[in-house]
């Protein structure tokens, strides 16, 4: 009887989480159909009206800017509600967050690409103009969910591989049924001064006595504690750590790749991998914002340096003629501090993302 309410409550938080999935699934729907809509309407003033080529009175000019407007605000409405259901319902998915970050640089700085490609700019001031600038709003709503979410997803993982370590997805063959022990225990420490050195096996182990690591000796008491445990049966254990190692016992049957193999899926080893990502994820994350805080106005340079070598190959290798190419990704990149600073904080984020990937795989698919 006294778990019925409990039943209850869990019954509705997951009735609450469907209805909620539910209305985001329909909001993502309504949402791309208004973008479509309006992506589709601006696209048209820019490309094919010919907004720049025909005089309009000024009752005309109101009316047109007032269709583009409201054609603006549905496309970045709709923006709005389909970010909105790709965060709840993909909202643990690596790549949704960079997505995002991709789409909204696309739209500021890959439409007056698109566009210097196909025809001259439009200019400033006119009603084309003002409909390009409405399409490139939708930036404004892409990155900063795109920024959150890259950053939610990057920090979530790497601190759930902080606390589980390679249980977080890959299982382990040798050593999951023993219990971490009451040891003296040392960061990074060797085999045994980690949690699962159990004490009757650490009394006979050689290699505790020669001082050294199983992973390097390519043998431990997960995987030969009956080798490790009668290793000295015959022998007395000095004081001497060197002497110690000969009795060390040798796995002639496998080779040096299969041993290695071998460890990947013991205990020992990887919570010994997951005390280094410890130390090594902090550390990259220090780094790539060090790095990015210190050498910003370089590092911003190199950024557009990147876009005006872009240009070039883009204007070299482009059907229209190369001075509608040339420059145009650096200008746009250069229109305002805000928009130099947006794509620079996006570059830092992602490599940000991928540095600490990186180091996951080294360390937990690479076991190095």
């Amino acid at each position: 009887m006294p778990k019925q309410p409990s039943v209850y409550k869990e019954y509705r938080r997951q009735l609450i989480l469907s209805w909620i999935t539910t209305v985001t699934h329909w909001m993502m729907t309504l949402g791309a159909i208004m973008f479509v809509l309006g992506f589709v309407y601006l696209l048209y003033a820019v490309l094919f009206a010919g907004l720049d080529s025909q005089q309009y009175t000024v009752q005309d000019q109101i009316r047109i800017r007032g269709n583009l407007g409201l054609a603006g605000n549905m496309m970045l409405l709709g923006a709005g509600f389909v970010v909105i259901g790709v965060a709840w319902n993909y909202l643990e998915e690596p790549l949704v967050g960079v997505i995002l970050l991709l789409l909204a640089a696309g739209f500021y700085w890959g439409l007056p690409l698109l566009i210097g490609q196909l025809g001259a700019l439009p200019t400033p001031g006119t009603l084309r103009d003002f409909a390009l600038e409405r399409i490139r709003n939708t930036a404004w709503v892409l990155f900063p969910p795109g920024l959150l979410l890259t950053v939610f997803v990057s920090l979530a993982h790497a601190i759930k591989r902080l606390r589980y370590g390679v249980g977080l997805d890959q299982p382990l063959r040798l050593g999951t049924d023993v219990a971490q022990q009451q040891v003296q225990r040392r960061f990074l420490g060797k085999c045994w001064q980690l949690p699962y050195c159990r004490d009757y096996v650490r009394a006979r182990c050689p290699i505790y006595h020669a001082r050294r690591t199983c992973w390097r000796e390519g043998v431990g008491c997960m995987c030969e504690e009956k080798a490790i445990i009668t290793a000295f049966k015959e022998a007395r254990i000095s004081s001497d750590p060197e002497k110690n190692a000969k009795y060390i016992p040798r796995n002639t049957t496998l080779s040096r790749w299969e041993l290695r193999q071998r460890c990947g899926e013991c205990i020992i080893y990887n919570e010994h991998q997951r005390q280094k990502y410890q130390l090594f994820a902090p550390l990259t994350i220090g780094a790539v914002v060090g790095a990015a805080y210190f050498f910003r106005e370089p590092l911003q340079g190199a950024v557009l340096d990147l876009l005006g070598m872009l240009d070039s190959l883009l204007a070299r290798f482009t059907l229209s003629p190369a001075q509608a190419s040339e420059s145009v990704l650096k200008a746009a990149a250069q229109t305002s501090e805000i928009a130099s600073l947006v794509l620079y904080v996006s570059a830092v984020i992602v490599v940000l993302s991928y540095s600490l990937r990186l180091v996951e795989l080294v360390i937990f698919k690479w076991k190095l």
